[in-house]
């Protein structure tokens, strides 16, 4: 007789299951079971999953979707400590599983009991009784209601509890009994029995499963203490008994025998498969569509209005007076379009999709020009949801629908950044909150981090577990998984070494395969919010994270495949940045931008593209997309999309982009295996680029409708053999019958499954290259504007922010101090120069800004410190507090530099604050009560016809020196979070160029492990003391481009500790470390920059190119070279030719140890050679 598993816990059963439900269902099969029930912790988050694996099963097994809940007596809203106890709960039919949606998300926004790891959402059983129908219930494990009674000695209670559910759900109600070894299980099970037979009610045996295997015990616990944070060698911690993996029916019947009857041990087996058998498979929930209803106006349906607004939008995208003064070859796509669009039942949805953009546009948020694949379509185009004109930019339909693969369509938006909140409330409240949510995001353990967790859990020194992670490596952004690197095929033959010749290792390694891929936590997708027809409590699982928000509890994909209308709604900070730059160009140049009629011919931007200047230009300003576009020399929008499609993993590992530049420049011939393959692949000089480019080979050449080359496309990405083949063949037959010769159709068939890897979405390409386009184009015409923009769109990313300040010195801008009388909120441009704004000045509120602002609006520039106290507490302006501008406020102005104009000295500014302040309350008081201080009145004397505000009686501290320069920059930086007016290390940007040391914002560029030097300020200081009592720093450094963390270990600190200071300027060597996706500095040694030699040798351009010289000069170099880890002075070769000077330094292999030394050497050898040092250079 077979037995049924209806109580088990999977992965999603976060940190404390660790089932994947594929090899669970897997085992469940192997072990004969007709039926498997899911029965999470308090969420149903794999019950779609379960669904869609055992479908593919082909009816081998049954799906049982359950929720072990948590019941309390009393109100689930009230926090009171109340007993939490644990309740299986199945769904019968489909309408149980309403009612289990209905209960989990209850439980889940409104009962949720306790904190942290401890809170658990919580049911009552008035919620039971209210959503009761089409549920089956069991009395659960130990933790269950009815146990817990026995364990304390409350027969009569048990029975009393038994018997309500029994009232309430009759067969359909069970006593559960378990036996994982424990004394409780069998005091329980023994009442348990008694129960059942004096209430009549049957009993089903379960095992508490939450792993596959017996082998997974040790994997599971550490699992657990991975949760709980404890090491598995901690006595006092959580555990299990190391039985509660899934069991077979004979396993089933060895348990139990020492306290229960075998005809009860059998019959609460075989009742297991009854309550299987009388649930009803819920295949049928999914797949239904569920898009929400769009009110379309009277006399209309869905079809005909949104032909109406496509038809008058394509008039006005083309710019025309009618619909049939449109070219014919738009109308037909048009046309073709709609029909196909109406026959897949989708026009509600683009209904749905155009009133949210609309309402976007309408309200003046910036909406992005398309993404993904959406911007084929002309429909999209001519509504407004796109602004890509896909008949121009040769984009296909079919790659976004196609007619013979009906799939949900899928249009995500890019929507200002900080304005997307306002399109998902305009979304909510139009359709109801009951029918929109996020959607839930499961991150799952990868390889390198579960390793270290083990390794964690096992006290594995985190050093050894760093090492051993940064051996697997990223593919296409993800960690190989950990039986690779153990095969044969190993990418790291070292790992896989360590793995075999060590035993501590192997037993870590083993433990963190068996739960890779397990789900560790929780969060919101970013972008993904799904809108539904019914309320979504009918159908899908809610909950709320900490911030409030109400997010489904199935995935992305599960959502999709239930029918439900997902939307991505991303927030894109360029379109914030772009909006702002052209208010800005409007503001000083009284020119009006229209985004979506820029010129695509502008010299001006591929001159900047050309020169590489790509700080701030969306997706080309990572340093090797920076070498590529300088490269490339883009002349057109085809160049910038086919860049962005091939800066990926694939293409870059095939080398596609050397090839494409030199083929653009002519320095590599451009071929084509048949003359139909020309018009096709011109735009990408020969290569294939583009998915929309195989279909339309797939085409022109072999007679596919475009509908089947997307299933072509599709065929190739995944790679199945027989598929294939049978593709090979028809492509090649349908290639013959057009002239072409088989054995081109077959080797460009070949070539074609190797490029359907690399090739990317020319349509989504498209869109995105236009937003690149855009903002190249606003940097190379309003340099100034677009630069203030970018920002104080980045204001709240330091790192950003000192590099854009970096780049605007570069460009030639100056970058000033914040101005009482000048800035706004925001960066402000000002002729050739960006004024930082007080937004970005640290203790000054945004009720002290819109205070001084208003003031200053109404009475002009401000004269004096106490001008501005006196206007801002004697202001009637129901908006302005005068509170807002206390002394913290205006002290932060100060620092910063905000009155410089109005009074240089800020110390004597700082010590005048209190008494004017005193001064400007008195006055406020006074006028407040009709009165007049006299000097006011009189304006200071008699003698004088100017009439004065009396700010010239205003009370003075006695004069005082301004800080010292270093103190002064030091506030400064602490109010604005960087040294503006001037830095410690600006001094040093020319000299230190000779040095070529590395710029800190360029520190990720470099590989793990590369030798790097920089000049650098140490602006942080953290010490730290090691377990074996060392001692060794974590030190922020930074340097006119950027900071970053450093660390000084032990070694490198007995020897230079003492150099490690705040505010210390030095030259520092070391390497790049990468360590949890962080980039640091490790430092092995540092000079003050004081102290820092450099040998200089003067060389004529005939010398200089003279072999035998070089070699001279090189060798008497390298005898000077001393001890290799004391070799730190470097050699510069200063050519000098017709009053032009050119430095050429000299590699790390011949640095020299004493400055003095070489200089004599260099000297006795004929060379003109002098020693100097980095601050006098």
């Amino acid at each position: 007789m077979s037995f049924v598993g209806l109580h088990i816990h999977s992965d999603y059963s976060l940190l404390d299951g660790a089932s994947q439900l594929p090899e669970l269902i897997d085992r469940a099969i192997e072990l004969g079971m007709p039926a498997i029930a899911l029965t999470d912790h308090g969420v149903m988050y794999g019950a779609v999953e379960m669904l869609k694996v055992c479908k593919n099963k082909g009816g081998a097994i049954k799906p049982i979707i359950g929720n072990e809940m948590y019941v309390i007596n009393g109100d689930i809203e009230k926090q009171e400590r109340r007993p939490r106890y644990h309740q299986v709960v199945l769904a019968k039919n489909v309408q149980g599983y309403k009612n289990l949606v209905k209960l989990t998300t209850i439980s889940n926004l409104k009962g949720v009991q306790g904190k942290g790891i401890f809170s658990r959402p919580c049911i009552n059983k008035d919620l039971l009784e209210q959503y009761h129908e089409g549920l089956i219930v069991t009395s659960a494990c130990l933790g269950g209601e009815v146990p817990q009674a026995i364990l304390q000695g409350k027969p009569e209670i048990a029975r009393r509890v038994a018997q309500w559910y029994k009232d309430l759900f009759g067969d359909d109600y069970y006593l559960e009994i378990q036996d994982h070894g424990s004394q409780e299980d069998r005091i329980v099970n023994v009442e348990l029995v008694k129960i059942a037979r004096e209430l009549d009610i049957k009993i089903v045996a379960t095992n508490d499963s939450h792993y596959i295997s017996c082998f997974d015990v040790e994997a599971h616990d550490a699992l657990l203490c991975i949760q709980t944070g404890k090491l598995i060698s901690e006595q006092k911690r959580l555990r299990y008994s190391g039985t509660e993996y899934l069991k077979s029916a004979e396993e089933m019947r060895r348990l139990f025998r020492d306290h229960l009857p075998e005809a009860v041990i059998e019959a609460a087996i075989v009742t297991t498969v009854e309550v299987a058998d009388k649930v009803e498979p819920l295949y049928n929930i999914l797949g239904e569509p569920r898009i929400p209803d769009y009110p379309v106006p009277e006399g209309y349906t869905a079809d005909t209005y949104m032909e109406k607004i496509a038809r008058e939008g394509l008039v006005q995208r083309r710019r025309c007076n009618s619909l049939e003064e449109v070219d014919q070859v738009y109308r037909d796509r048009l046309d073709y379009e709609l029909k196909m669009m109406q026959q897949m039942g989708f026009s509600t949805y683009f209904l749905v999709v155009w009133d949210y953009i609309k309402f976007a546009r309408d309200q003046g948020i910036p909406v992005g020009p398309g993404r993904g694949s959406a911007a084929g379509s002309l429909v999209a185009y001519a509504m407004g949801i796109t602004n890509i004109d896909p008949v121009f930019h040769g984009l296909l339909f079919e790659r976004f629908l196609n007619p013979e693969r009906k799939s949900m369509p899928d249009i995500d938006t890019d929507f200002c950044i900080d304005r997307r909140d306002e399109v998902i409330q305009y979304v909510t409240d139009k359709y109801g909150t009951e029918r929109v949510a996020q959607i839930i995001t499961y991150n799952r353990m990868t390889s390198k981090a579960v390793l270290k967790d083990v390794a964690r859990v096992l006290d594995i020194p985190y050093a050894e577990a760093d090492k051993m992670a940064k051996m697997i490596p990223v593919v296409r952004g993800k960690p190989t998984k950990l039986k690779v690197m153990i095969s044969d095929q190993t990418p790291a033959p070292e790992f896989k070494e360590k793995y075999d010749k060590e035993e501590r290792v192997r037993r870590w390694l083993d433990m963190a395969i068996r739960i890779e891929g397990t789900n560790k936590s929780v969060g919101i997708h970013a972008a993904g919010v799904v809108i539904s027809a019914q309320p979504l409590d009918e159908i899908v699982p809610l909950e709320r994270n900490a911030d409030g928000a109400v997010f489904t509890q199935y995935f992305m994909e599960d959502i999709e495949s239930m029918g439900l209308l997902k939307m991505d709604f991303l927030g894109l900070k360029n379109l914030t940045m772009i909006q702002k730059t052209v208010e800005l160009v409007e503001q000083n140049h009284q020119q009006t931008i229209d985004l979506d009629r820029l010129t695509l011919e502008d010299p001006a931007t591929y001159q900047l593209l050309a020169r590489g200047e790509l700080e701030g230009v969306f997706q080309l300003e990572s340093s090797g997309m920076r070498q590529i576009v300088r490269d490339l020399k883009p002349s057109g929008l085809d160049d910038i999309s086919s860049v962005l499609a091939l800066y990926r993993p694939g293409p870059l590992d095939a080398g596609l982009i050397p090839k494409f530049i030199n083929r653009k420049h002519g320095r590599e011939k451009i071929d084509y295996d048949h003359e139909i393959l020309e018009p096709i692949l011109q735009e990408t000089y020969g290569i294939m680029v583009y998915q929309e480019q195989i279909m339309k080979i797939a085409q022109d050449m072999a007679g596919y409708s475009l509908g089947q080359a997307d299933l072509l496309r599709r065929a190739m990405g995944k790679k199945k053999k027989s598929e294939m083949e049978k593709h090979q063949e028809i492509f090649v037959k349908g290639a013959k019958e057009r002239k072409v010769p088989e054995k081109v159709a077959a080797a460009l068939f070949e070539q074609m499954v190797l490029f359907a890897e690399y090739c990317f979405n020319k349509s989504h390409s498209c869109a995105y290259g236009y937003v690149t386009y855009q903002t190249a184009y606003l940097k190379a015409n309003y340099p100034v504007e677009y630069m203030a923009a970018l920002l104080t769109a980045n204001s709240g990313d330091q790192a950003k922010v000192q590099r854009y300040i970096s780049s605007c010195l570069a460009m030639g801008i100056t970058v000033e101090s914040p101005d009482v009388n000048r800035s706004g909120v925001d960066f402000t441009p000002i002729n050739n120069s960006i004024l930082f704004g007080m937004g970005a000045v640290r203790n000054l509120g945004a009720g002290a800004i819109e205070a001084i602002l208003i003031v200053r609006e109404e009475g002009g520039p401000f004269t004096s410190l106490a001008d501005l106290c006196d206007r801002i507490s004697t202001s009637d302006h129901p908006k302005i507090d005068s509170r807002s501008v206390n002394r913290r406020a205006l002290e932060a102005l100060i620092h910063c530099g905000a009155f410089d104009k109005l009074e240089p000295n800020r110390n004597q500014l700082i010590h005048d604050l209190e008494l004017i302040l005193d001064w400007a309350q008195s006055r406020a008081k006074d006028r407040a009560s009709g009165q007049g201080n006299l000097f006011d009145l009189l304006g200071g004397g008699g003698e004088t016809t100017t009439v004065s505000n009396g700010f010239e009686s205003a009370p003075k501290a006695p004069p005082v020196e301004d800080f010292p320069q270093q103190e002064k920059l030091r506030l400064e930086k602490e109010m604005l979070g960087f040294y503006i007016s001037d830095h410690p290390l600006k001094q040093l940007q020319e000299s230190a160029r000779i040095l070529a040391p590395i710029n800190l914002s360029d520190l990720g560029d470099y590989s793990e492990g590369a030798t790097v030097s920089a000049i650098a300020l140490i602006s942080s200081l953290k010490p730290v003391v090691t377990k074996k009592g060392d001692r060794m720093a974590i030190i922020q450094i930074e340097d006119l481009t950027g900071s970053t963390e450093a660390v000084v270990f032990p070694k490198s600190f007995e020897r230079i500790g003492h150099q490690i200071q705040v505010d210390a300027r030095l030259m520092i060597w070391g390497k790049v470390d990468r360590r949890d996706d962080q980039v640091q500095f490790i430092v092995e040694d540092v000079e003050p920059i004081e102290t820092v030699r450099m040998v200089m040798v003067e060389l004529d351009p005939k010398l200089a190119g003279d072999i035998e010289q070089q070699h001279r000069l090189r060798t008497v170099i390298l005898q000077q070279r001393g001890e290799e880890d004391k070799a730190k002075v470097p050699v510069v070769a200063i050519v000098s030719a017709q009053e032009k000077r050119q430095f050429v330094r000299f590699g790390s292999q011949f640095r020299v140890q004493d400055h003095q030394a070489a200089v004599q050497a260099l000297e006795k050898a004929g060379f003109r050679a002098r020693a100097t040092a980095l601050t006098a250079s």
